[in-house]
């Protein structure tokens, strides 16, 4: 499907131009980003052919001789192709690797409504402190700190990034930001700090953004969610439908 390639390819560009390295393997490409080295986004295997014939065993070998001379602790492959990420579940299950299963989901609808609540555009950067909060309850400060910090990588690497915020108690409380290039809108890094979920915040900034994307004139507009989890649901009610599935594998 042309869509579904078109957006892959908006996030292999990014993923490329935010690498300091890439190095070939037998299957696709290895990038790194060793000032980050606890961003598993920034630091991974990309497969890129052999999605019928490469195993898991052969591609977890690769991950270990091309990600532990560089010193990093985890391993990540991606997969784009959904039948090579259904066809190598098992064998990565078997190697004890964890698997993440994305849905990638193409807006097709009327505008969404104006947001229920308040939405300001703010610059992608004062998402920081707010960011580095709420990743820390997870991640722990250090780890926080650079995926903000590879996060403000992706804003500067991408022609144009647009944040859309909710503030409460004088404070950013739910975001998400908006990347545009060449007619292509995708709507990311949709957070908001555990105290203030269930109040329809996150509605209210995929709304804004959406609305962003399609009066910017993208003639694709999309996001990629976890598609073993909720939000995808409300995704769909803002008008966004599943075109397909991407795979992750990581062993931590």
């Amino acid at each position: 499907m042309r869509e579904l390639a078109a957006t892959w390819a908006f996030e292999a560009s990014i993923q490329d131009r935010c690498a300091e390295r890439r190095e070939p393997f037998e299957w696709g490409t290895a990038l790194f980003r060793l000032d980050m080295p606890r961003v598993h986004d920034q630091n991974l295997l990309r497969l890129e052919s052999g999605f019928d014939v490469a195993s898991a065993r052969e591609l977890a070998a690769d991950a270990d001789r091309l990600q532990r001379p560089a010193g990093l602790s985890h391993r990540k492959l991606l997969v784009p192709d959904e039948a090579a990420g259904e066809r190598l579940s098992r064998g990565f299950a078997e190697l004890s690797w964890r698997r993440a299963r994305h849905v990638v989901m193409l807006h097709r609808d009327e505008p969404p409504a104006d947001p229920l609540h308040p939405v300001s555009e703010v610059e992608p950067t004062a998402l920081r402190v707010a960011r580095t909060r709420a990743f820390e309850q997870d991640l722990g400060g250090g780890a926080a700190a650079q995926v903000a910090a590879s996060l403000d990588l992706v804003a500067s690497v991408v022609p144009v990034a647009r944040a859309f915020a909710v503030h409460a108690d004088g404070e950013i409380v739910s975001w998400c930001v908006l990347y545009q290039e060449n007619g292509i809108g995708q709507v990311e890094d949709v957070v908001t700090s555990p105290p203030y979920r269930r109040r329809g915040y996150a509605r209210a900034v995929v709304s804004a953004a959406t609305r962003a994307s399609l009066e910017a004139g993208n003639e694709i507009t999309f996001l990629v969610a976890d598609d073993e989890d909720w939000p995808k649901d409300l995704y769909s009610s803002l008008g966004y439908e599943p075109i397909g599935r991407r795979f992750e594998f990581t062993r931590l």
